[in-house]
Parts: C-alpha cells; structure tokens; sequence
C-alpha cells in the first residue's frame, strides 16, 4: 500500500506542480488585470470566460475522459491508434462546426451574454471571433495532453502547459500595459498561447494518428462519454450562474468584485486539480489490488490533510497580502475597490475543499460505469445553485453566490458519496478524517482573531504548524508512526554521518 500511495504523490506532484505553475502565474498577473482594468471591466472579461469553459464542456462531449478509460488499459499498439484516431478525427469535424458558429454569428454570442448594452459593440464581437480560435486550439490540443497523462509522460505534459502559461503571461502583460489593448489583450494572448501549445502537442498526435476511422469504438466512446457532457454543463452551471445572475440583478462591477475574490480562492482548486490528474489513472491502474478499497480509504484521509493545510495557510495570509503596497509605485497589490470581493475568499476555498472530496468519491462511477448517475446530481446541485441565487442575490449580493457554492459542491459530494457507497462499497477513515476537521477548524477560528488584533505572522506559523499538531493529537495510526520513525532515525544518521 504504502508504495502505491507514494507512486500517487509523485504523480499527483508533478501534475499539481504543472497546474500550480499554469495557475500561480496568471494569479501572480491578477494585481496587473485589477489595476489596470475597472471592475465592470474585469466583470466583463470573466463572462467571456464562462462562454468559453461552457464551448469547451459542448465540444468535448466527454471525449476527453472516453480517450482515458479505453486508450489506456489497451495494450495493443495498433488497437491504441485505432482508438485515438477515431476520438480525434471525430473531434476535429466537431470543433470545427462550434468554432465556424462562434466566428460568423458573434452578434448572437454577445447578446446572449451581456445584458447590459455596450458603446462598444464592435470589440465584442472581436474577441468572440478570438474565442473561436481558442475553443479550436485548446480542444486539439487536449487530447494529446490527455494522453501524455495516461502514458505518465509528465515531462512532455509540464512542458506544453507551462509553455503556454508563460507565453499567455508575457504577453498579457505586455498587450495590455504596454500597447494598451484593454481587454482584447487577454484573449489575444490566450489565442496565442493556445496556438503554441497546440503545435508542441502535435508530433504527439502525429505519431498516434491514422487515417483509421472505426464506429464500434466511436460509440463505445460516446457512450462513455456523452453522459458526461450533461454532468460538465452542469458543474460549469454551478461554476459561473452565479456571475451571470449577478450580472443581471445586480452589475458587472459586483461580477469583477466578486470573481477577483473567486479567482484567488481558485488557488486551492489547483491543488485538487493536480491531484485529480493523477488520481484518474492511478485508482484505475490499481483497480484489480487486493487491497484497492483500502488504498482509495487511505486517499482520502491524506487528500483532506493536505487540502486543510492549504487552506489554513492561505487564509492566514490573503488579507495583509492584497493589502500590501507595491514599493515604489504607491499602488496596494489588489486595489481597494476590489478588497470586498476578497472577503470571500475563505468561503470559496471551503468549497474546493468539497470538490476535491468529490473527485475522490469519483473511483465507483468509473469502475462500476456508472456514468449516467453523475448528471442527476449534478443537476439538482445546480437547480439549488440557481434557484438559491435568484432568490438571495438581489438581497445579499456575492455573499449569497460565494455560500450557494459552497452548499451546491457539498449536496454534490454527498450525493455521490451516497450513491457510490451502494455500488462500490469503500470503507473511509472517517474518525481520522473528522479529527482533521475538528483541529483544522480550530485553527482557523484562532487565526482569524488572531489576524483581525494584528498577529498575522503567528496565524501563518500556525496554519504552517497543522501537521504537527496532527501528528501530536493522535492522528497517525501504529504503520504510520513506525514510518514516521524509520524517516527520522534516517535523517538523524544523515546528520551524524
């Protein structure tokens, strides 16, 4: 067991490290987006945003996933080609459609988003025009990726993400500062960088691409698959209504308020999302262990400890640091217009948290195929998502879309929990995982008085101490002490050596 979960952390490592290099840069320019654009214009630019996350739910259709569960237990070569041709090819005459819809019809998309009237009709339509090229680009180029994940082909992977992270961030930076492109620097450098990573992705297509087409797996996948697409729109529903809802009942400037506060509670989503990447192919490569359940228990209870401790340090330190004044050019890190949004910035987190556990829970629906369960609870979290903020947003605001977010990825998880539990019965650790709670929870209590009298360096030391006062209250269990131990007798020859 022990070698297995070590193998997921190394994965879920590197793939985390990919996606915290891909996320931290756009977040460390975040400062430069809400200094330099107002937040009816920040508001603006994440509707776009949505546009483009739901395009990309449409046209992946669950192909992305499909290409996971029959490329990789495959071991035919020639049979893997077959099956990565067919998902291509099938994706290219797709994409192609949606992307030839958005290019000639941006009037309808515009409409369709903005409710409230703009001066400046023609730039919208130009950037609609830029999201066709990127819905084109980044779809080919997931399914390269996708399978660079299945191989466990991380290097290659970090490479084409982290490429096009960095070169989307020069170039944002410099659009809009520098040439002063407003918000069609974003998406220009988005196309740009997209473009990029899709030609570092195709000598990986090309060398598994065929002019082969076959229809028993093209079915298979869209079996597997298009249950699925319900399930994303869904979760993308859950995701971003409640911008939408707030763009209507109440302005785009409260959507730019409150997304800058979503977008850095979106940090600890980075951590769940690298272990999501490498928690898909691992449980499905263990699957057939004696001891799987006891693995997938075990997952859990280190996936809560170390999301919590994210959590903990994160909190402890957001307030002073947005707050912080750029030496030099006299300007806080996120101005003070901005500085509402960020106090929900622990309610989002909380919410990741759950979305994490969610993914968890996810090892049942794959193995027992069961797919089709997953847009039923999806889509009465997301009835609750909207329905709750029709009726709360016009009274308080972003305060009502941050908690609905927390209660709609809650109601998911236990939803799925609970479905799971019949088909594909796993005993978790849920003493250990309560205890992680109960302690966390104490922390955080103690860390906000602590910020709010000024010790914000001891809340930091504190959130950063919470594996040792796991360890020191109980937590770990009799083979976890001995390993414990054997590390330290280790490291202790070390030193003496």
């Amino acid at each position: 067991m022990f070698q297995a979960l070590l193998s997921l952390s190394k994965q879920t490592l590197v793939y985390g490290m990919g996606k915290v290099i891909t996320r931290l840069i756009p977040f460390l320019i975040l400062p430069v987006l809400t200094n330099y654009l107002s937040p009816e214009q920040f508001g603006i630019q994440i509707l776009f945003y949505i546009l483009i996350a739901i395009i990309m739910e449409v046209i992946r259709s669950g192909q992305d996933i499909a290409l996971l569960r029959y490329y990789v237990p495959e071991k035919d070569l020639n049979r893997r080609k077959l099956i990565f041709s067919t998902v291509f090819w099938t994706s290219i005459v797709f994409t192609s459609f949606i992307a030839f819809l958005l290019y000639n019809f941006p009037e309808f998309w515009v409409n369709l988003l903005i409710n409230q009237p703009s001066p400046h009709p023609d730039w919208m339509f130009y950037i609609i025009r830029l999201v066709a090229g990127i819905c084109w680009f980044d779809n080919m180029a997931a399914f390269p990726l996708t399978i660079l994940r299945g191989e466990s082909k991380s290097g290659r992977f970090l490479f084409a993400t982290i490429s096009g992270v960095i070169v989307q961030t020069v170039l944002t930076i410099w659009l809009l500062i520098g040439l002063d492109r407003g918000i069609s620097a974003i998406f220009e450098a988005n196309i740009i960088a997209s473009l990029l990573v899709f030609l570092i992705t195709l000598p990986t297509s090309f060398s598994r691409i065929r002019l082969a087409y076959d229809k028993t797996i093209l079915f298979a996948c869209l079996a597997f698959g298009l249950p699925n697409l319900p399930n994303s729109i869904f979760v993308q529903i859950i995701e971003f209504s409640d911008r939408k809802i707030l763009e209507l009942y109440r302005s785009a400037s409260e959507v730019g308020i409150y997304s800058a506060g979503y977008k850095l509670g979106m940090f600890l989503s980075i951590v769940a999302m690298g272990f999501r990447l490498a928690w898909q192919p691992f449980f499905l490569r263990i699957s057939n262990r004696e001891d799987a359940k006891l693995i997938y228990g075990r997952v859990l209870t280190y996936f809560v400890v170390v999301i919590c401790w994210f959590f903990l340090i994160l909190t402890s330190i957001i307030q002073p640091l947005v707050r912080w004044e750029i030496p030099g050019i006299e300007k806080t890190l996120i101005p003070a217009e901005y500085w509402q949004g960020i106090d929900v910035f622990p309610v989002i987190l909380l919410a990741h948290i759950f979305n994490g556990l969610y993914a968890v829970f996810m090892v049942g629906i794959y193995l027992k195929n069961k797919i089709f369960v997953l847009p039923w609870i999806t889509a009465i979290a997301a009835i609750v998502n909207i329905g709750g903020n029709i009726l709360l947003v016009p009274h308080y605001g972003m305060w009502a879309s941050a908690w609905l977010t927390v209660v709609s990825y809650g109601l998911m998880t236990t939803l799925l929990y609970v479905y799971v539990q019949r088909v594909y019965p796993t005993v978790y650790e849920w003493g250990r995982v309560f205890h992680v709670f109960i302690v966390g929870g104490g922390i955080f209590a103690v860390g906000v008085v602590l910020n709010k009298i000024g010790y914000t360096p001891i809340a930091f030391i504190l959130g950063l101490s919470f594996p040792i006062i796991l360890i020191y209250t109980g937590l770990l269990n009799s083979g976890e002490r001995s390993k414990l131990n054997s590390l330290g007798s280790i490291i202790r020859s070390k030193f003496k050596s």
